[in-house]
C-alpha cells in the first residue's frame, strides 16, 4: 500500500511537474507567437505605410489626371456640340433649298403649261390660215381687180370686207403679241442695250420695207420683231447649249464648227442672202390659176423667160406648214407621225414641169440630141452628073487607049 501510495504520490508530482512544464512550455510558444505577431505587425505597419505613401502620390496623380480629362472632356463635347449645330444647320439649309426648288420647279411646270397652251393656240390659227393664205395667191391684180369691181358691186363689198377684217386680225394680233411682250420683264432686259444679231439684221431688212411700202402695219411687224429679236436669239442659244451638252455634241465642237455653231449666227449666216429661200417660197404664175388671167402657151413661156424664178407675188411655204404639222401629230401620237406625214406629202400639189400636151402619143416629132455623138455624121450618097465620066475619060485619054486596044486586036 506504501509503495502504491508512493507511486500516487509520484504520479501526482510527476503530473504536477508535467503540468508546469507544459504551462511554460504554453507560455514559450505564447511569447514566440507574440513576438512573431509584432514582428508581423511590424512588417504590416510598414507595408500600410509604404502603401499609404504610393497611395498618396497616385491620389494626386489622378487628381491631376481627371483634371485634364474633364477639360479634355468639355473640349470633346464644345467640339460636338459645335458639329451638331453645323450638321443641323446643313439639314436646314438644305431643306430650305429643297423647298426653294420645289417652288421654282412648280412655277416652272406652270410656265411650261402656259406655253404649251398657247403654243397649241398658235398652232390651231396657223391651220386655220393655211387656206386663207393658199387661196390668196389667185387673187386677181390690177387692173383685173378694179375691172371686176366696177362691173360688180357685190365683188366691192366682198373686197372692203375682206381688207377691213385681215387688218382687224392683224390688229389683234400685235396687241396679243404687245401684251405678250408686256408681261415678260425678261424681254425688256434683254432690249435695254442689246439689240441682237436679229435687231440688226431687221435694220438692213426695215430700210429697203421703208423704201418700198411706207405702210404702218408693216412697220408695227417691223418693231414687234425688233423688240423679241434679241430675247430670243439669247433663248434659243441658251437651250441649244443645253441640248448639246445632254446629247454629248459639245465634244465634237471642235471638229464641225460650221454645224456647232449658234443658232442665232447659223440664221443669221444663212439670211445674209435670202433670194434662195425666197426662190423656193415663189410660186410660177403658170401653176396657179389666178382670177382674172388666160394665159396663152406663148405668154406663159415669156413670162418664164423673163422671171429666172417664180412670181414675187405669189407665195407658198408648204415645207413649213408641212414641219409644223409633222410636230404637232408628234405630241399627240408619235407613232403616227410619220404615217401622217408622208401621207401628207402625197397629197400636196407638186409643182409640174412645164409639159407640151399636145405633143402626146407622137403627135409630134421630139429630137433628143446625144451629146456625145453631135460631132459625128452618117456618111451622104454624091449625086454625079452624067457627063462627068465621059470628062473624066478624056481628060486622062482613057478612050483612046481603048480604041487603039480594038484596032489591034482586030
Amino acid at each position: 500500500m506504501h509503495d502504491l501510495e508512493l507511486s500516487t504520490e509520484e504520479e501526482e508530482y510527476f503530473s504536477v511537474e508535467d503540468g508546469n512544464s507544459g504551462d511554460e512550455e504554453d507560455v514559450e510558444e505564447d511569447d514566440e507567437e507574440d513576438e512573431v505577431e509584432e514582428e508581423d505587425g511590424e512588417e504590416e505597419d510598414e507595408v500600410e505605410e509604404e502603401d499609404g505613401e504610393e497611395d498618396g502620390d497616385w491620389s494626386d496623380e489622378e487628381e491631376a489626371g481627371g483634371v485634364q480629362n474633364d477639360d479634355q472632356k468639355d473640349a470633346d463635347m464644345e467640339e460636338l456640340e459645335k458639329e451638331y449645330m453645323h450638321l443641323r444647320h446643313q439639314e436646314q439649309d438644305i431643306l430650305k433649298n429643297l423647298k426653294q426648288h420645289k417652288d421654282e420647279d412648280l412655277l416652272k411646270g406652270q410656265a411650261v403649261k402656259n406655253q404649251r397652251a398657247l403654243w397649241d393656240k398658235s398652232l390651231e390659227l396657223r391651220f386655220l390660215l393655211q387656206k386663207a393664205f393658199s387661196n390668196s395667191n389667185r387673187l386677181p391684180k390690177e387692173p383685173v381687180k378694179s375691172s371686176f369691181c366696177k362691173l360688180d358691186k357685190d365683188v366691192e363689198v366682198a373686197y372692203s370686207d375682206l381688207i377691213t377684217s385681215s387688218k382687224n386680225t392683224l390688229n389683234s394680233l400685235l396687241e396679243l403679241q404687245e401684251a405678250l411682250l408686256e408681261n415678260n420683264k425678261h424681254i425688256v432686259q434683254a432690249t435695254d442695250g442689246h439689240p441682237g444679231v436679229s435687231a440688226n439684221r431687221l435694220e438692213s431688212s426695215k430700210t429697203v420695207d421703208a423704201q418700198n411700202h411706207n405702210d404702218e402695219d408693216w412697220s408695227q411687224v417691223a418693231h414687234m420683231y425688233q423688240r423679241i429679236g434679241a430675247f430670243r436669239d439669247k433663248s434659243i442659244d441658251k437651250w441649244h447649249r443645253k441640248t448639246q451638252v445632254t446629247t454629248g455634241a459639245a465634244a465634237i465642237k471642235g471638229k464641225l464648227q460650221a454645224f456647232n455653231q449658234n443658232i442665232s449666227e447659223q440664221v443669221a449666216s444663212y439670211m445674209r442672202d435670202p433670194s434662195r429661200m425666197l426662190n423656193q417660197m415663189q410660186l410660177r404664175r403658170s401653176t396657179v390659176h389666178v382670177f382674172g388671167t388666160v394665159l396663152t402657151e406663148a405668154e406663159s413661156k415669156e413670162q418664164e423667160a423673163q422671171t429666172e424664178g417664180g412670181d414675187p407675188e405669189l407665195l407658198e411655204d408648204s415645207e413649213f406648214y408641212q414641219q409644223l404639222l409633222k410636230e404637232f401629230f408628234e405630241t399627240i401620237d408619235p407613232n403616227s407621225s410619220e404615217t401622217a406625214f408622208y401621207a401628207l406629202k402625197k397629197m400636196q400639189t407638186k409643182k409640174r414641169k412645164i409639159v407640151d400636151r399636145r405633143a402626146s402619143k407622137s403627135r409630134k416629132i421630139r429630137y433628143n440630141i446625144h451629146e456625145k455623138i453631135v460631132n459625128f455624121m452618117a456618111p451622104m450618097p454624091v449625086d454625079l452628073h452624067q457627063a462627068t465620066p465621059k470628062l473624066v475619060n478624056n481628060i486622062f485619054g482613057l478612050k483612046q487607049h481603048k480604041s487603039a486596044a480594038t484596032t489591034t486586036a482586030v
